[in-house]
């Protein structure tokens, strides 16, 4: 794992000069500024475990600590105007069979403080299909009410390890929330994307994101249908699965947050190897 003081304190140096950069950068993609590349802490890390090879899914009756990490660290997102923390009660099931990753976000001395959700597996997984069922962060906790996207959050569900190493991305912007973000890392300065428009309000359904990852290229699709894909800067290392829900504060990536609380749905997680 990184050296706690060397390598993550420059990764996150190096994400909030990327921020204040995409920032005063209006040729850039939204997907561009994401600062997803530093995603995992090294406090909140699970050890190395064995990597599975065996189709794994995850329908969240309960939140099995023997297969996730619930993350508890000061977030990524730090910066002026906007602090706060990755909070384990805000990773929880609902008894109806879905995650609820809530963001809450309040009035503070420093600006806004946000208590976000996150969820990190024990095991890393390889090659193979992925696929979240989820529905992006509004304000209805309820998987049978409708709720209000909002602005200043992303949705997010992806595979990560060491700096982005492998990081491959599923996001969703609260401030459009019609929009599919696709990524793919391999390593901090070494990634392809695209910017998906869906037609659909991302934050209003549960939706089937899926990615195939193989050794030459990664395909995305939504509910089935083919939405992108990329032979270049595919990621080759084994990687967690991670579920989160985060604060942002500019119109370049999420939006600019204000008081008041989000909640992302995952109905359920699944990885099959090739």
């Amino acid at each position: 794992m990184l050296n706690k003081l060397t390598k993550r304190t420059a990764a996150l140096l190096g994400t909030a000069l990327a921020l204040m950069l995409s920032a005063c950068d209006t040729t850039r993609a939204p997907s561009a500024s994401t600062p997803t590349t530093d995603a995992v802490t090294t406090q909140a890390r699970p050890k190395p475990t064995t990597t599975t090879g065996t189709k794994w899914v995850e329908t969240f009756d309960r939140l099995d600590t023997s297969r996730w990490v619930v993350s508890s660290w000061g977030g990524f997102w730090q910066q002026s105007g906007l602090s706060g923390t990755f909070t384990p009660q805000n990773a929880a099931v609902n008894g109806k069979g879905q995650l609820v990753l809530t963001l809450k976000i309040e009035a503070c001395a420093a600006g806004l403080c946000a208590q976000a959700g996150e969820l990190q597996s024990q095991q890393r997984m390889g090659f193979g299909r992925y696929t979240y069922r989820m529905r992006a962060a509004s304000t209805s906790s309820d998987p049978a009410v409708t709720g209000t996207a909002q602005p200043g959050n992303i949705s997010g569900a992806f595979s990560y390890y060491q700096d982005s190493t492998t990081e491959i991305d599923v996001e969703i912007e609260g401030h459009r929330s019609s929009t599919l973000n696709a990524a793919v890392w391999k390593g901090l300065d070494t990634k392809s994307y695209a910017v998906l428009p869906t037609g659909s309000n991302l934050a209003q359904g549960f939706h089937d994101y899926t990615y195939e990852w193989r050794s030459g290229r990664i395909t995305y699709y939504i509910d089935g249908v083919k939405v992108w894909e990329t032979t270049q800067n595919v990621p080759q290392a084994a990687a967690h699965l991670m579920l989160n829900v985060w604060p942002t504060l500019t119109n370049a990536w999420g939006g600019e947050a204000k008081p008041g609380t989000v909640y992302m749905l995952v109905d359920s997680v699944t990885f099959e190897p090739f």
